[in-house]
């Protein structure tokens, strides 16, 4: 299940916590975008970052023995010394660590990267008999709208799958069928609660601190545009 919809089910996790550690209090638009396309053998999600670490755990859950997996982990942390895998090598580039990865993984290979690194961002490639998923090799970034009145874009993933149920994590209040569906969400967090132990440790207190505010979930659907909102706290 995606952060999002987690979010509007209720289900607050630390994963939903991750996705808004680095949000201070204010109104973000364009965030968690969504391009999805049903067509008559198979579904096409485009997404934004915000989706990269949940589409590749999705995936690897069904891989069998391994698979070829090709990308870019990215973290401020040197994820070497803790991690179950060899890097073929690990760059710097303005604060943040590249990992490259262009080996062979298995299923728990990947998820104990997700478990162990939660806040690092897990930017790889890779397909299985389920799916496809091709994720952009460079630092994830947050979407902006382009020329005047355009749409950001949805382009730094692409998952493909013959497998249409997928349709109801990430288009979840659609109940009807659809072609073409563009989701956008704005966050607008309100209140920033830090841990009293967290004492003058800044660091530690952005990563404890629990956001409030809501969700503002603008839907294109066929052409047709609906906007549904939910609290949230994580």
């Amino acid at each position: 299940m995606n952060f999002i919809k987690k979010i509007f089910e209720g289900k607050i996790d630390e994963k939903v916590h991750a996705q808004f550690t680095r949000f201070a209090t204010g109104k973000f638009e364009n965030r968690a975008l969504l391009d999805i396309q049903v067509q008559a053998k198979k579904v096409k999600i485009k997404t934004s970052p915000e989706f990269t670490n949940e589409l590749v755990i999705f995936l690897a859950n069904s891989i069998e023995g391994k698979v070829q997996v090709k990308g870019i982990i990215f973290s401020t942390n040197d994820l070497s010394k803790e991690s179950n895998i060899e890097f073929k090598n690990i760059k710097n580039a303005m604060g943040v660590k590249k990992h490259i990865v262009n080996q062979e993984l298995s299923k728990e290979q990947i998820l104990e990267l997700y478990d162990k690194f939660p806040y690092a961002s897990l930017s790889l490639s890779f397909e299985t008999e389920y799916g496809k998923l091709k994720v952009k090799e460079k630092a994830p970034k947050a979407g902006k709208a382009g020329k005047k009145d355009a749409l950001p874009k949805a382009d730094y993933c692409t998952f493909m799958t013959k497998d249409k149920s997928i349709i109801e994590d990430f288009a979840f209040d659609i109940k009807e069928p659809f072609k073409k569906a563009k989701i956008i969400h704005t966050y607008e967090i309100s209140d920033i609660e830090i841990p009293q132990d967290c004492g003058n440790d800044f660091a530690k207190a952005r990563l404890m601190a629990i956001r409030k505010g809501k969700i503002i979930r603008k839907l294109n659907i066929d052409g047709k545009e609906v906007i549904r909102e939910k609290e949230f706290k994580a």
